[in-house]
């Protein structure tokens, strides 16, 4: 056997020939190319199918199940949590989830996510539909923005949804009162929209107020609507009377918000989304005209002032002109070293057509020129004169009244520190009571005793005259004797029964007694009525 080793016997070996013709794709490469196009289309399907995975960041969990709980809008599912876990300051829960692929453009920034749950609010019960198939996570789809896959979810639903037609506005209110998120807003008591949010400004100087006014009512909130508080019961007790509003039993429970625009300003232009407005305490208030000049002045009373408070009207022959502004106690203006009670009143020109007493300079704003001054010292000099009036018997409040009074006694116009000082007159009750007093005074210090007293001293007078004309004249005076004694027993029988203890006499001193007596139960009702006039038509009931 021949050694394959053996060199003559590997030169006979014919050489392999190479076809140049047979190049091509090997067919060994077709099946590993046909798994990585299945595979790779496999992934695409998966992909596209799966849809983005997004995650959410609550205070709390509370309903949310990992693997169960779903995304809904409108009641369609869009989603599905896959995890739940918790913040690594614990201070929050992160909520994974994969949605569905075509919510995958409406993820942006201004998407928003909540969990629906049972809740009672203003706006009623929502929810009550998970009592049966569990707390969901609703979803507000928004296509504008950025695009964004982590989001901040709401701890309570929005009042209103993407879905409404409306306009937005915000308020500005001194206070907050009963006003909460929810609560209605009212165009002529119907319910047209309601409360978004509410928060302390910045600076802390007001409240600040979001509303939503639905699509069309929004059209009838032009640039000069006026908005105020109708929540709860508006009671007010002032000079005009008694005055009770209340918009609705809503209302009344959640508070509320009405509007209108005053017939002067319909015409006024549309209110832009996000125009701020005043929100004003009542209906009556956002009527008024704002109030931007005012004179300030002082008036001394000599009298009580119970019943007058800090923003009571002042008026002038039945006209609003001012507004009470402070009430104190300081000297009596006489110099007696007695203190009375001081009250700073603001005259507010722009309340009247022509200006009355007063020249305003809007530059001037609260400073008074000497035009102001001779102008006032000319009135004051012709009678212009304050006092307070009884606005209403039934609440006893009192307002400031100023008008002219020709036979009032001379007075100037002063200057107490930085205020002029208006002279003024005492409250016409007050005058009235005074009278009274000084009648039942006198009746009470009359001696009556003492005029008998007088009477028998005559009486003595007269008997020692006739015997000493008896004496000079015994004929003439016969006759004359006979009939003083007859005018002497007469008066004895008059000085008996009208003494004391006679019958005229007693009853007299009785009928003395009982004046007395009434008089001073008089000057005591005299008394309380200054101090409640609103008994003459009420009673005292229990009245201090």
């Amino acid at each position: 056997m021949t050694s394959p080793s053996d060199p003559q016997e590997l030169d006979k070996v014919p050489e392999a020939v190479v076809d140049a013709e047979s190049k091509g794709f090997p067919v060994v490469w077709l099946l590993p190319l046909v798994a990585v196009l299945v595979g790779a289309w496999l992934v695409y399907k998966t992909m596209s199918e799966t849809g983005p995975s997004i995650s959410i960041r609550f205070e709390t969990a509370e309903g949310i199940e990992q693997g169960k709980t779903l995304i809904k809008y409108r009641d369609v599912t869009v989603g599905k949590v896959d995890t739940v876990v918790l913040s690594d300051d614990l201070s929050s829960v992160t909520i994974s989830a994969t949605m569905a692929p075509g919510a995958r453009t409406y993820l942006t920034e201004d998407t928003r996510f909540w969990v629906v749950r049972p809740r009672i609010g203003v706006g009623g019960v929502s929810g009550l539909s998970t009592l049966v198939s569990g707390a969901y996570i609703a979803m507000e789809p928004s296509g504008s923005g950025k695009t964004r896959r982590d989001f901040v979810g709401l701890e309570k639903p929005p009042t209103v949804t993407s879905d409404k037609q409306g306009t937005n506005y915000r308020l500005r209110a001194d206070k907050l009162g009963s006003i909460s998120v929810g609560s209605p807003i009212y165009y002529r008591q119907f319910d047209v929209g309601e409360v978004t949010d509410y928060k302390l400004a910045d600076n802390h100087n007001y409240v600040d107020v979001g509303i939503f006014v639905e699509a069309p009512h929004d059209q009838y909130i032009r640039e000069g609507t006026r908005f105020w508080n109708v929540g709860g019961v508006n009671l007010a007790m002032d000079a005009q009377g008694i005055k009770l509003e209340m918009e609705s039993v809503v209302a009344l429970l959640s508070g509320g918000i009405a509007f209108e625009t005053p017939p002067q300003l319909a015409d006024s232009p549309l209110a832009p989304e996000k125009t701020v407005f005043a929100l004003y305490g009542s209906r009556q208030k956002s009527l008024e005209q704002p109030i931007t000049e005012v004179m300030t002045f002082l008036v001394r009373f000599t009298g009580g002032v119970r019943g007058l408070n800090v923003g009571a009207p002042v008026e002038f022959r039945g006209v609003r002109i001012g507004t009470v502004r402070a009430i104190d106690v300081g000297p009596d203006p006489e110099g007696t070293g007695i203190l009375v009670p001081v009250v700073l009143i603001n005259i507010e020109p722009e309340r009247l057509k022509a200006h009355t007493f007063i020249d305003v300079d809007a530059e001037r704003q609260e400073k008074l020129g000497e035009r102001d001054i001779d102008k006032l010292r000319r009135f004051v000099s012709e009678g212009l004169r304050a006092r307070l009036q009884t606005g209403n018997l039934v609440t006893g409040q009192l307002y400031v009244d100023i008008d002219m009074f020709p036979d009032a006694e001379p007075a100037t116009i002063g200057k107490v520190g930085d205020y002029y000082e208006i002279p003024t007159l005492p409250n016409p009750l007050e005058g009235i009571l005074a009278g009274i007093n000084s009648v039942l005074a006198k009746l009470e210090a009359a001696n009556f005793e003492q005029t008998l007293t007088s009477l028998n001293e005559l009486m003595v007078s007269t008997n020692q005259l006739v015997q000493e004309l008896e004496r000079d004249a015994p004929g003439l005076m016969t006759d004359a004797r006979a009939t003083l004694q007859s005018a002497t027993d007469t008066l004895e029988s008059l000085q008996g029964i009208a003494s004391k203890d006679g019958e005229i006499g007693n009853e007299l001193y009785r009928a003395l007694e009982e004046l007395r007596s009434a008089a001073r139960s008089i000057r005591v009702m005299s008394e309380y009525l200054e101090r409640h006039p609103e008994a003459l038509i009420k009673g005292k009931g229990n009245s201090p």
